[in-house]
């Protein structure tokens, strides 16, 4: 008996080249060179991004792998306490306008619950339907 938790974060272009210009370092470390992006596109053909530096008349396009785009975003999450699951297989998945972390959490035996359920005072009502609650917009 196994419980899987699947999850993703989708960064769109605009988000991504945030994270790039959020992380000098980590960009520095993949080869990238040590300014602000210009943009980022997405080649969903050969699975990573690439990523434009400079201006019309002098433009410079780097090609980010997934694994270094995956370690690069990783790091962006931790730095604003963003919550993923830390045991969790992480995956990228590079889309034609966005990139999406995946995280996978796999338990095979599912766990006994911490605290007991409890006795019912009273028999419920049955369910008649069920729906999904999108929280207030501010």
């Amino acid at each position: 008996m196994a419980i899987v938790d699947r999850r993703e974060i989708a960064f769109d272009a605009d988000a991504m080249r945030f994270v790039i210009e959020c992380s000098p370092r980590a960009a520095l470390a993949f080869g990238l060179p040590p300014l602000t992006p210009q943009a980022v596109r997405c080649n969903v053909a050969d699975g990573h991004i690439e990523v434009v530096y400079g201006t019309l008349t002098a433009t410079r396009v780097f090609a980010l792998r997934a694994e270094a785009l995956g370690a690069i975003i990783v790091s962006y999450c931790n730095r604003t306490g963003m919550p993923m699951p830390r045991h969790a297989d992480k995956g990228i998945r590079v889309e034609r306008d966005r990139v999406v972390l995946v995280f996978t959490l796999r338990l095979e035996d599912a766990p006994e619950p911490e605290i007991a359920e409890g006795s019912i005072a009273h028999a419920p009502e049955a369910v008649r339907a069920w729906s999904w609650m999108e929280p207030p917009r501010a």
